[in-house]
């Protein structure tokens, strides 16, 4: 496992239809601009591409990194909104469906929920949660869930109809009460056409949220007496333009002291491997 990870956060501005197939090359052609970044995985938000996975298993086996889709899963007559992982070489990790799917989503594009089944993925850098939206960010159970089984890095994909000025706040409480790195990579705005209705989509603000990082017991001790605020836990926020942007991830600060920094507040938590 790595104490540092190499992100690709890709806000990305889908054609206005979902499933139209030109998002999967415009996602491909995203994604070229990871060749020889040293990326361990690249994030792609919520419902983009829609569809492709064959290609894009081919195109996290030439980068040679990691690849969180926005991936929709039909399987028989139910329909699930996923994010997908694949591997260096292009295989599927697994898939996180929605557990609570908008309005929107259930009636207009035939999504359903999927059973409250919060999975961990084994990466070569990390443990992975993928929760999808506002189950991570609207409601503690999904991270609590994750971070008891082991996750060391939550990545959030998202698409917001409502509600994005929140999000960075909810990512913050999440990341705090779990002491976890976040991800966080949403589309660009743009007007999102199901069914003849336009529904506009709020982009941008794609983020990291880390503490910052601490290398020894004596730093922990000085951080957490002088702890005040999260402000400086963001360390990447993106403005409202399409762009591919690489960034790290430390993730041996929270290894290392999750469980103290649990021990000085009394939060009654234990791990589950």
């Amino acid at each position: 496992m790595k104490d540092s990870v190499r992100v690709a956060i890709i806000q990305a501005k889908p054609y206005p239809e979902l499933d139209d197939p030109r998002n999967v090359g415009h996602a491909i052609r995203l994604l070229e601009q990871c060749q020889g970044k040293g990326v361990d995985v690249a994030c792609l938000p919520e419902y983009f591409p829609w569809a492709g996975e064959e290609i894009l298993a081919d195109m996290a086996r030439k980068l040679r990194c990691y690849l969180a889709a926005g991936l929709v899963e039909d399987v028989g007559n139910r329909r699930y909104n996923t994010a997908t992982l694949f591997d260096r070489s292009g295989s599927i990790v697994g898939r996180q469906r929605k557990v609570n799917p908008g309005r929107m989503e259930r009636r207009h594009l035939g999504i359903v929920r999927s059973d409250n089944n919060w999975n961990v993925f084994d990466t070569d850098f990390a443990r992975v949660g993928l929760p999808l939206c506002i189950d991570f960010w609207g409601q503690p159970e999904a991270a609590r869930t994750l971070t008891d089984r082991g996750a060391d890095l939550i990545i959030n994909q998202g698409i917001f109809p409502m509600l994005k000025a929140h999000w960075k706040h909810g990512v913050l409480v999440r990341a705090f009460d779990n002491f976890i790195p976040v991800v966080g990579i949403n589309s660009t705005d743009f007007n999102c056409r199901v069914d003849d209705r336009v529904y506009r989509q709020h982009g941008g603000g794609s983020i990291i949220v880390q503490p910052p990082k601490l290398v020894s017991d004596a730093d922990f001790r000085l951080w957490l007496r002088s702890l005040d605020s999260l402000e400086d836990w963001i360390t990447l926020e993106l403005d409202e333009r399409e762009q591919v942007h690489f960034g790290e991830v430390d993730l041996g600060t929270t290894r290392r002291f999750r469980s103290e920094l649990w021990r000085h507040l009394g939060f009654q938590r234990q791990r589950v491997e």
